[in-house]
Formats: structure tokens, sequence, C-alpha cells
């Protein structure tokens, strides 16, 4: 009898393959999970190191310590999520490479693109949970940390001493005694200038009735010549002219936020103008004589179409720029289109690296399948070792795109995006040129 060998390919096969997806899924799952336990431990073990020390001299409670740590742990998992996913996809395709597992699998018409879906399916909800961790969770826990750090270990509340802060329009200094990072906030100094609003705020108009009150206190040797003016509209347009721009500064005992009505509230201040007699060149130095002396006030509101900047605001300027949420930078961006073009490449940079980074969850996934199931008869220790060899490159590159993004050297679009895209273009061709 003769036997004949057929050369047909065998057909591909793709849904459904409930069995082998969950074989796949159950052996890829374990190996994520273990490297993700040891990984975790890791970096706890590294901030136990790192802050202990400060926790035993401040004889913080076990119950505070403990809650600090778990604020760090969302943090830590951001940085682990994608390397345990290389880690655990490499792991498993080459331990079924070893085990020719993937040879029955081809030889059954199942591809290797197929046979990750799976793993791939894994890699995008992980994405999203790091887009989640990154935007949200993270941000809360590490601030909450950072307060409780300073409540336990320092005994202090968390603040900071003798903060300036100047606004991105530049129109005000902010001067703190002492910046809490709250809505409410004591002894504080604004260097500002007079503009219209605030004109008609504080002075008002010629119908109040303390109007004239107002203005001789505000112009003590020129009062009487301006208040001779007899039509109220010729009044109001110089009193305007001659307070507009004008260096004025608030001196206010206690300011207060209001997020809803996104408000500041100056409560208990003082203020004094200085006149332009003694100008400069240099519109920062302008005004050192005052007009008058300081006059009180019980509660002046500015709405945020005359002071945009928020606390949250004013925090996010003394924290590392790398470690803003993205949708802080974008607001920042969207609220100062006047902003330098220095600033705006560095922010521009973080903001689209922020927006590919969790994607390095997914790129994992397109580099881990190929490369273990290349190195399928070599063992899953090579696999190991070239993952970690390709995950050192992808922040290697990635790093050198951000500085020179930041620099201006390259697109901040360009410099943030093109390593995640460029690898994760390299591994979709690997893993989905696969036809044997």
């Amino acid at each position: 009898m003769k036997y004949e060998m057929s050369t047909q390919r065998i057909p591909r096969r793709w849904f459904p393959l409930w069995i082998l997806d969950r074989y796949i899924l159950r052996e890829f799952l374990i190996k994520y999970s273990i490297l993700m336990l040891v990984f975790a431990i890791l970096f706890v073990l590294n901030d136990v190191y790192y802050y202990i020390a400060d926790f035993l001299n401040g004889h913080a409670p076990f119950k505070e310590v403990t809650l600090f740590f778990l604020y760090k742990l969302p943090g830590n998992i951001r940085f682990v999520l994608p390397i345990s996913m290389l880690l655990g996809c490499m792991w498993t395709m080459a331990a079924f490479g070893k085990n020719l597992e993937i040879t029955a699998m081809r030889a059954s018409g199942v591809s290797v693109s197929r046979s990750g879906a799976m793993i791939l399916l894994v890699g995008l909800l992980v994405t999203a949970v790091n887009i989640l961790f990154n935007e949200k969770l993270v941000p809360l826990t590490e601030r909450k940390a950072e307060i409780l750090f300073d409540e336990v270990a320092d005994h202090r509340r968390f603040a900071h001493s003798l903060l300036a802060y100047r606004s991105n329009d530049l129109k005000r200094h902010w001067l703190f005694k002492t910046f809490t990072g709250s809505g409410d906030q004591d002894s504080v100094t604004i260097k500002t200038f007079w503009n219209e609003e605030m004109i008609r705020k504080i002075v008002g108009t010629p119908s109040d009735p303390r109007f004239a009150e107002k203005v001789k206190a505000v112009f003590p040797a020129k009062a009487e010549e301006l208040l001779s003016v007899s039509d109220p509209d010729i009044l109001q347009e110089k009193i305007i002219r001659e307070l507009k721009d004008r260096k004025i500064d608030f001196f206010v005992k206690s300011t207060f936020y209001d997020n809803k009505e996104r408000e500041w509230h100056f409560r208990n201040g003082t203020f004094v103008s200085y006149d332009r007699s003694d100008e400069t060149m240099f519109s920062g130095s302008r005004g050192t004589s005052e007009m008058h002396p300081e006059i009180p006030f019980e509660e002046l509101v500015f709405p945020d179409s005359e002071i945009p900047e928020t606390p949250f605001d004013i925090l996010n300027s003394i924290r590392e720029k790398d470690d803003l949420p993205t949708i802080s930078i974008w607001r920042l961006l969207q609220n100062n289109p006047d902003m330098s073009e220095k600033a705006r490449n560095i922010y521009l940079t973080i903001f689209f690296y922020r927006l590919a980074f969790p994607w390095s969850c997914f790129l994992s996934v397109f580099l881990g399948v190929p490369l273990a199931t290349r190195n399928e008869r070599t063992g899953s220790m090579l696999a190991i070792i070239t993952a970690i060899g390709v995950i050192v490159g992808y922040m290697v590159i990635a790093q050198i795109f951000l500085v020179l993004g930041k620099g201006g050297h390259l697109n901040p679009c360009f410099a943030g995006l093109a390593p995640t895209l460029a690898f994760i273009a390299y591994g979709a061709k690997g893993m989905f040129s696969d036809r044997t």
C-alpha cells in the first residue's frame, strides 16, 4: 500500500479555541502573578530601606507606617506592570517552545500570533489599568503618602515654607509664609498690577455711596482734583487711566479658594499702590514710592477670569514636571498660551511621553511573543535575557528622545511617541509575519 504525503498547508485556525485559550491564559497569569509579586516586594523593600530610619526617629505608629507603604505601592506598580508583562509573556511562550507546544500549535494550524491572542488581550487590559494608575490613582496616593510622611515622621503638617510662585502670564507674584497645598492659606502677599476689573471691584463706580471715600483713600494727593469732575463717565474713565497698570500689593491674613465656584477669596487684608513717578525701563521694578498708606479690606473675591491659577497649579509648580498628571500638563498648556517656547517644549514632550508610556505593556506582548518563539529551542533563560535587553534598550532610547524633545532638538510629539510606536511596529511585524 502506498502512502502519499500531502503538501497542502493546514488551514489557519482562529476562533473558537476555548481549551487552548484557557490553557495559555492560565499559564501566563500564573507566571505574570509571580513576577508582579516579586517585583512589588522588591520595590516595597526599597521603600522600607529608604524611609524606615525617618519613621523610627519620629516614633511613628505601626499602623501609619503600614498605611504609608500602601500609599506608595500604586506608584511602584505602574513601573512593575510593563516589565512583568514582557517577562511573563516571554517566560510563558519560551516554556511552550521548550516543551514543543509551539510546534504542536503550528502543526495544528494555530499561528504564533493566534496563540498569543489571550496574552495580547491581557496586555490591553493591563494598559488600561496602567493609564488609570498614572492619571488617577498614583497622583492621589503619592500626595497622601507625602502628607502622611510629614505628619508621622516629621510631626508637622505638610507645608512649604516661604514659597514663591510667579503666574505663567507674569502678572502676579505670590509669596506664601506657609503653603499647605489646600484651599486655605495664611499670611499671603500678592504682587500684581491694577486692571479695570480690579478698579471697579475695589474703588467702585461713581454711583457707589462710598466711592468718594475710596477715591480719597487711594488718591490722597489728587482726590479733590479727580472728584471735581462732574460727569460720572469721564470721572470713571479718569480713575481707570490713573490706576491701570500701576503696581499693587495685597497683604492678606487669610485666603480661601472655592473649587466649586473657581474663585479666590482674600480676607482680612490690606493693599498698597505704587506711584509711577519713579518708573524704570524694567517693568518688574516699576514703582517703589507708595501712593497711599495701606488700606484695609474685609474680603475681596476674584474669579478665575482674573486669577486663573489654583492652589493645585501652585503646588504643581514646585513639583518635578515629570511627576505631573497628564491632565494637569494639558490644563497648563491650555491656560497659558503665552508660555515660553522652552517651557512649552518641556511640557509637550512630557505630555506625549505620558500618552505613550502606558502602552509599553501592550508593546511587551508584541515584543515578547516573537522573541520567545525564536528562541524556543534554547530554553527560557535566553528568552528572559533577551527580554531584559530589549526593555532596557527601549527605556534608554525613550529617555534619550525625552531629553532631546525637552531641549527643543526634536519635535515634542515625535520625541514622546516615536520610541514606543517604533517598538510596537517592530514587534507587530515579527508577530504577524509568522506563516509557518
